[in-house]
C-alpha cells in the first residue's frame, strides 16, 4: 500500500512541476495561403525562449518531386525538383499594455535555399543556391496555455546564385528585394 501512495505522490509532484514550468519551446507550422501552390508556401518553425521577450528561431522546409521513366526502347528520362530551406533568426516580442494573450513581434531570419532541377527531355540539370534575409512583423494570440496562433508579414532580400550543367554560360547571379513577399499564418504548440 505504501508503494502506491508513494507512486501517487511522485506522479502528483511531477505533474505540478511540469505545470509550473514556463513553456520555453514552440514547434509551429507556418503556411502562406496566398502562395499555397508554390513550394515556398510552408515552413516548419522552432522557437526557443532566450529570455522574457527574445526568442531564437530555426526553420526548415523540404520539397521533393521526382520522376524516373524507363521506356521499352531503353531510353531513361529523369525529371524533378529537390529543394530545401534552412533558416535561423532572432525574434523580439513587443507586449501590448493590458493585453495578456496578444503579442506583437518583429524578427529577422537568415536563410539558405538550395534546389536541384532537371527537366524531362533536356540533357542538363541546374543547381540553384540563394541566401538572404527575411525581416518580418507579426502578431500572435494564445487562446490556450500551449497553443499559439500567429499572423506575419514577411519581406525578402535575396541573393540568388545559379549553376547549370550544360554548354555555354553556366552561371547566373541576381539580387532582389520584395518588401511584401508573404503573408503567413502559423499554428504552434508550446512545450
Amino acid at each position: 500500500m505504501n508503494k502506491y501512495i508513494l507512486l501517487i505522490v511522485i506522479v502528483l509532484a511531477t505533474f505540478s512541476t511540469v505545470l509550473a514550468q514556463k513553456l520555453n519551446n514552440e514547434v509551429a507550422l507556418v503556411i502562406a495561403p496566398l502562395k499555397f501552390s508554390q513550394q515556398s508556401s510552408y515552413q516548419l518553425l522552432y522557437r526557443k525562449n532566450l529570455n522574457e521577450d527574445l526568442q531564437l528561431r530555426a526553420g526548415l522546409r523540404a520539397f521533393v518531386q521526382t520522376d524516373k521513366e524507363t521506356r521499352t526502347d531503353t531510353v531513361i528520362t529523369n525529371k524533378g525538383t529537390v529543394q530545401y530551406d534552412i533558416s535561423i533568426g532572432i525574434q523580439k516580442d513587443l507586449s501590448i499594455k493590458d493585453v495578456e494573450f496578444v503579442n506583437l513581434y518583429m524578427a529577422s531570419d537568415l536563410y539558405f535555399n538550395s534546389a536541384f532541377n532537371r527537366v524531362q527531355g533536356q540533357d542538363y540539370y541546374g543547381y540553384y543556391w540563394s541566401t538572404g534575409i527575411k525581416p518580418l512583423v507579426g502578431i500572435s494570440y494564445k487562446p490556450f496555455d500551449n497553443i499559439r496562433l500567429s499572423f506575419e508579414s514577411r519581406a525578402n532580400l535575396n541573393v540568388n546564385l545559379q549553376q547549370y550543367d550544360g554548354t555555354g554560360s553556366n552561371s547566373d547571379q541576381r539580387v532582389s528585394f520584395r518588401p511584401l513577399d508573404q503573408l503567413a499564418i502559423g499554428v504552434g504548440y508550446l512545450f
